[in-house]
């Protein structure tokens, strides 16, 4: 059996991204065990996938902090005696595990991860066609979501549309007024139900936008990744920033409508043709600024060129996915 170690991310949405290799991966070495190296924040999201073995925690500011944190890793990863590294993040601990190493390859930066990551595999004689992020929803993650939905009085032949408006920086966030606009918009053209999702940090931005809403949406409250994965795949279309649920989204087949101003859509997007990016005609010469030398360094708190992006816009793309 081939035992293969993929480093992967802290952050969710690049974690989901990783999960682009694992199909080449085993349609490539028959027999293979696959463990996922993955930072606390990311872990719960594929710990349970039944595409992926085993899984690590990289515990970067805790027990593996330090020189002392790095040697303790490698010493555990060294004792399960991989055969393949497959390292996604660029880490030179990954070359220290004693097996085979497979890295990133040198070049243009302004492309997607996906690609990038694809062609770590490329470059070893893997065939990538159609290789893309996946999440794989167990059972028990499927019946929570029907649990949940039937709970929730959501009528089955309902459109289902979820909106994310949160993120994990302050100029990645399109207006709370306009996520309440545009819902309010689609309730009065459809027959709809609107789940309004919230990272633990957001209720106060979730709460805001449902109470400037006509008619209330259902509030998402869970912080369980793979149950936010599994109500997010029984929607329809999923609206939001730049942020990992968004890339979850992708992940389990649910067409994207995603803002972007402040981010480079080029490299963070939805992955797939199947899904849309927002952006703004704004143009103040400063955009995208991350990645970059000076994220956010306008200080303006926010950015003027995702706020440029009108209801309308967004309105017209939601429509063109809207199934008949």
């Amino acid at each position: 059996m081939k035992r293969i170690l993929v480093f992967s991310f802290s952050n969710i949405g690049d974690a989901v991204l990783s999960t682009a290799v694992i199909q080449p991966l085993r349609s490539h070495f028959q027999d293979v065990h696959l463990t996922y190296l993955v930072g606390p924040r990311a872990v719960d999201i594929l710990k349970t996938d039944t595409q992926i073995d085993a899984t690590v925690v990289y515990e970067n500011r805790g027990e593996h902090a330090g020189l002392k944190g790095r040697l303790q890793l490698i010493r555990t990863l060294r004792q399960e005696k991989f055969d393949l590294v497959v390292n996604l993040r660029d880490s030179f601990l990954a070359r220290c595990i004693g097996a085979e190493h497979w890295g990133l390859v040198r070049g243009e930066r302004n492309r997607h991860a996906v690609v990038r990551y694809l062609e770590v595999l490329r470059k070893n004689g893997v065939d990538t066609t159609d290789a893309k992020p996946k999440i794989q929803l167990c059972e028990e993650d499927k019946t929570y979501a029907k649990r949940f939905l039937e709970e929730s009085e959501i009528a089955s032949k309902q459109l289902l549309i979820g909106i994310h408006p949160g993120g994990n920086w302050e100029y990645k966030l399109w207006h709370a007024e306009k996520f309440a606009q545009l819902a309010d918009t689609l309730n009065a053209s459809n027959d709809i139900s609107v789940l309004l999702f919230a990272g633990p940090d957001e209720r106060n931005l979730q709460s805001q936008i449902a109470g400037m809403m006509k008619i209330s949406p259902v509030t998402v409250e869970t912080v369980n990744l793979r149950e936010v994965a599994a109500l997010i795949s029984a929607c329809d279309v999923y609206i939001g920033n730049d942020t990992g649920p968004m890339h979850i989204a992708a992940a389990v087949g649910t067409p994207v409508v995603a803002m972007f101003g402040s981010t480079n859509h080029i490299r963070s997007g939805p992955y797939g043709e199947a899904h849309v990016v927002v952006r703004s005609e704004l143009d103040l010469g400063c955009n995208p600024c991350h990645p970059g030398r000076n994220p956010g360094g306008c200080g303006a708190g926010s950015c003027a060129v995702i706020d440029g992006i009108s209801v309308e816009q967004v309105m017209k793309e939601v429509t063109h996915l809207i199934p008949d």
